[in-house]
C-alpha cells in the first residue's frame, strides 16, 4: 500500500474530506451498450458538491482508494477535480472498487447494484500521515455501529496531529440498509457524535414503523414534517444530544430540523421542479446534497444557505449520467438563480 498526496498547499483550508467511497461503476440499460468506468460512489458525488462552491481559500480534499487496475485515464481526470488535496491511497494486490448498476428501463428509476470486486472503504486511519486530517469537515456514509467506532478514532489521530484545531463539523449519512427499527437505539447513540444527519425520507421512514407504510410517495411537506418530528421526539429521552436533522426528500426539496429551535423546520425547494425534463439520472444527488450543505454552511454558517447550496449541488447532479465537468463559478450562478426563484 502507496500513498500519493498531489497538489497540496499549506496556506490553503482543506473544506471537508468524505469517507465515503470512489467506485467505478458498470451502467447497464435496456437496448444500450453498457457503460464502462463511469466515476461513482457516495465519495465522489460528496466532492462535486464541494468542487462546486469552492474558493481559494476553501478548497475541497479528496481520498481515493484505488485498486491495481485504475485506469490512467480516470486517475487522470480525478486529477482534474480541483481537489487540494487530492490523496490516492494505491492497493497493489487488490482491484478497484467495481460495482454493476442496471435500469430495468429507460426512465433511469428502478435499479439494482451490486459490488463486483471486494470493496475497499475508507476509515479514519487513511486520514494519519495526510493533511486531510486537518480538513474542516468530515463526511461518512455508513452503519450506526461504524459511526460509533470510527467519529472517536478520528477525532483522536486530529488531536495528536492537530491539537491546535477546533472540533470538526461530522455530517453523517446512514448506510440505506441499516435503517431499521430496531436498529433506532443504535442510530439514537450514533446521533450524538455528529453535528448533522442526513437520511433521505424513505430511509427515516424505514427507522420508524409507524410511517414505513404512509411515506414511499409523499405528496406534501406535511408529512415529512410529521415523519422529522417524530424521528425527534424519539430521542427526547434523557435530554440527549441531538443533532440537526436534514431530510432529503427529492423533488420535495430538503428540510432542516433544529432541535433548539422553536420554529417550524426550514425548507428550500428542490433545484429542477418536476416535469422540467432537467432531470436525467438521481445516482449520487443525495450524496451531492450533502457535499454541497456542507460547503455552503462553512461558507455562510447557517442552515438556510446550507440548504440551498445543498439543493443547487444536487441539481447539477441529476442532469447527467456520471460526474458533470463542471463551469467556473457555476455553483455561485446557479445559487443565484435559485434564491430569486425562492423569493418570488
Amino acid at each position: 500500500m502507496s500513498t500519493v498526496i498531489m497538489g497540496a498547499n499549506a496556506t490553503q483550508q482543506i473544506s471537508c474530506v468524505s469517507l465515503g467511497m470512489v467506485i467505478l461503476d458498470e451502467i447497464r440499460m435496456p437496448n444500450k451498450l453498457p457503460l464502462l468506468n463511469v466515476i461513482g460512489g457516495s465519495a465522489t458525488f460528496v466532492t462535486l458538491g464541494l468542487r462546486l462552491f469552492a474558493t481559494k481559500s476553501l478548497v475541497p480534499g479528496c481520498l481515493v482508494l484505488a485498486g491495481s487496475d485504475l485506469p490512467r485515464e480516470i486517475r487522470e481526470e480525478m486529477q482534474s477535480w480541483r481537489c487540494n488535496p487530492l490523496t490516492v491511497i494505491d492497493f497493489p494486490d487488490q482491484p478497484c472498487s467495481r460495482g454493476l448498476l442496471v435500469y430495468e428501463d429507460d426512465t433511469f428509476g428502478p435499479k439494482t447494484f451490486e459490488y463486483t470486486t471486494p470493496p475497499l472503504r475508507a476509515i479514519p486511519k487513511h486520514l494519519v500521515g495526510t493533511p486531510l486530517l486537518s480538513a474542516r469537515a468530515f463526511h461518512f456514509f455508513g452503519r450506526p455501529e461504524e459511526i460509533i467506532d470510527q467519529i472517536p478514532e478520528l477525532l483522536s489521530y486530529r488531536q495528536s496531529a492537530y491539537p491546535e484545531l477546533p472540533h470538526p463539523f461530522l455530517v453523517w449519512e446512514p448506510l440505506p440498509s441499516s435503517c431499521r427499527p430496531e436498529n433506532l437505539p443504535a442510530f439514537q447513540q450514533a446521533c450524538e457524535l455528529v453535528a448533522v444527519f442526513s437520511p433521505n425520507h424513505l430511509e427515516l421512514a424505514a427507522l420508524i414503523p409507524d410511517h414505513a407504510t404512509h411515506i414511499a410517495n409523499p405528496e406534501s411537506l406535511s408529512a415529512l414534517i410529521s415523519l422529522g418530528t417524530s424521528f425527534l421526539a424519539s430521542r427526547s429521552i434523557a435530554n440527549r444530544l441531538q443533532p440537526t436533522l436534514i431530510l432529503r426528500a427529492g423533488a420535495l426539496g430538503a428540510l432542516a430540523f433544529q432541535p433548539k429551535s422553536s420554529g417550524p423546520p426550514v425548507h428550500v425547494p428542490a433545484f429542477h421542479s418536476p416535469g422540467s425534463g432537467k432531470v436525467v439520472d438521481v445516482t449520487g444527488a443525495g450524496n451531492a446534497f450533502l457535499g454541497g450543505y456542507v460547503a455552503g454552511w462553512l461558507l455562510e454558517g447557517n442552515v438556510r444557505g446550507a440548504l440551498e447550496a445543498g439543493s443547487v449541488a444536487a441539481g447539477v447532479a441529476v442532469e447527467q449520467i456520471g460526474i458533470p465537468r463542471l463551469l467556473e463559478g457555476e455553483g455561485v450562478q446557479r445559487l443565484a438563480q435559485l434564491r430569486g426563484r425562492v423569493e418570488e
